[in-house]
């Protein structure tokens, strides 16, 4: 993988509860959700487990787009049976 995971911000992040460590995690990117994936992740199995890895790497080689690691993310999150929140967006007008 030669180029950067992207940091660039999701439209909206996901909130997930870590199986592992009990902690609750606002996943904001496609770096972060790979981390995610690779360290504390309570499997490393499936298909939808797989598709995010793969997807995410992508993100770095310009094949994938973020929206599409965050989606792939999600999948991922259901097949572990993770629960996990997208919050709303709250936007303020300036």
């Amino acid at each position: 993988m030669g180029a950067a995971v992207d940091s660039a911000q999701w439209v909206q992040p996901v909130m997930i509860v870590c199986k592992k460590s009990g902690q609750l995690y606002t996943i904001t990117n496609t770096r972060e959700a790979l981390d995610m994936l690779l360290r504390y992740w309570p499997v490393s199995d499936g298909k939808a487990f797989f598709d995010a890895m793969e997807v995410c790497i992508g993100v770095a080689e310009g094949r994938t787009s973020k929206e599409q690691a965050r989606q792939a993310f999600i999948d991922a999150a259901h097949e572990a049976h993770i629960p996990l929140e997208i919050p709303d967006i709250i936007r303020v007008r300036v």
